[in-house]
């Protein structure tokens, strides 16, 4: 029947062409949405290089580009009152700090941390200020009146690359209610290496980023205060002389070998250390030998932040604190060195200071009649005490020490601490 064929034909043409349609519209929305998707990346893309040039007063390191998405914004919170009022903070919003931004980028669920965060602060260090030391690993040289660290911690796929830095503004800060010449800057960069193998460069990183920051504070505020250097160079020289006075043989510590580990080998006139530990593989200390010593100084807003951490482990001078030297001391055997701590108190360059020296005495408690315990007399304490005194004595005499270089005065004792009192 030829009308039959005629009309399977006819289906079959419309079959074709409808068929065709379809695959016509479908190849088309394919492209429509990839060309939607190019274009909605770019405007990301766009939007975050923008964000990106802009945040924290432009000084972030182009380095940090490379954890910059383009399939999703960046979340951007910044205040402070150096920041001008346009936008998020500004001098009009009330803020702690001179610069406060946070940059984030990646997933920012509930309870997750986004997928790579930097953040900026800087701020006017006001009366307590956590210690920083004068070897914190800080990869740029630095003038004595300034100190700087470098740490790290982990983080989910990577680490935080933390630099912080302690810079000095003689004409004062202002923005603030108290007055303050000193500027406290902490600087937070991403790492996709692990918290122990971040690499030299990425320190290096977060240690000038810091010094730009406070390099443009104190441009900004006209505070007085020297630049940093953003580049690495050497370290300052003679630094090494402000140990020299720590001598076992004359302190009469332990006869033997001595390692030095606790010496500074840059001088700050914010803080200093010396110390050393017997370290003699061939025989050990005698009974009551001094086996470690060291000395320490935290001035300006590190010295009380230093004696509060002290404080908080009842490690400070005060009532039954220290060593009574007119009765026996039994002492119990621990895993803890016993430990005799000598503070004293002066006026410095950089401000109020608090020193701190510490000796360790070798307990030989096999000759205690109680296992595990022996029993110091009032010679053998008093014994011990005078050896703190001479290490204090002779710290703040050295020509070259800290204390004498950093012009203190006004020195008064304080007291003992013992670990081992009741």
């Amino acid at each position: 029947m030829p009308g039959m064929g005629a009309l399977r034909a006819a289906r079959k043409r419309t079959w074709l062409v409808v068929s065709g349609l379809v695959v016509v519209v479908a190849a088309s929305s394919v492209t429509w949405f990839a060309v939607a998707a190019d274009r909605e990346r770019d405007e990301i893309r766009a939007a975050n290089e923008g964000q990106f040039t802009r945040a924290c007063a432009g000084l972030l390191p182009d380095e940090l580009r490379s954890f910059m998405p383009d399939d999703e914004r960046g979340d951007l919170d910044e205040h402070g009152t150096m920041l001008r009022a346009s936008g998020a903070g500004g001098p009009r919003q009330e803020s702690r700090a001179l610069l406060d931004c946070t940059l984030s980028w990646g997933e920012r669920g509930a309870g997750w941390e986004p997928d790579a965060r930097t953040r900026v602060r800087a701020e006017a260090a006001l009366g307590r200020t956590d210690p920083l030391t004068a070897d914190g690993g800080f990869e740029l040289p630095l003038p004595e009146s300034a100190l700087g660290s470098v740490s790290t911690s982990d983080r989910f796929g990577g680490s935080t690359v933390t630099a912080t830095v302690l810079a000095d503004c003689p004409k004062g800060l202002t923005g603030r209610v108290r007055p303050s010449r000193d500027l406290l800057v902490t600087v937070d960069l991403p790492s996709r290496e692990g918290e122990y193998d971040v690499p030299k460069p990425e320190r290096l990183l977060a240690s000038r980023t810091a010094a730009r920051v406070a390099n443009w504070v104190t441009k900004k505020q006209s505070c007085g205060g020297e630049p940093l250097s953003t580049e690495p160079g050497r370290d300052r020289t003679g630094a090494s002389e402000v140990c020299d006075w720590f001598n076992p043989k004359a302190l009469r510590l332990s006869p033997g070998r001595w390692s030095f580990g606790g010496n500074a080998k840059t001088y700050s006139r914010r803080t200093g250390a010396c110390g050393g530990r017997w370290d003699d593989t061939m025989g050990s200390p005698r009974h009551l030998g001094i086996r470690a010593a060291d000395a320490a100084s935290w001035s300006g807003v590190l010295a009380n932040g230093a004696y509060d951490s002290h404080q908080d482990s009842g490690d400070v001078p005060g009532p039954g604190k220290g060593s009574a030297h007119d009765k026996p001391m039994t002492i119990e055997e621990s895993g803890n060195d016993p430990q005799l701590a000598l503070w004293a108190r002066s006026r410095c360059d950089a401000g109020a200071t608090y020193h701190r020296v510490t000796v360790t005495p070798e307990i030989d408690f096999d000759l205690g009649i109680d296992e595990g315990k022996a029993v110091l007399e009032p010679k053998d304490l008093r014994r011990i005490s005078a050896r703190a005194r001479a290490v204090l004595d002779r710290y703040l005499a050295a020509p070259d020490g800290w204390p004498r270089r950093s012009h203190c005065r006004d020195t008064k004792v304080m007291g003992e601490v013992a670990s081992w009192r009741d």
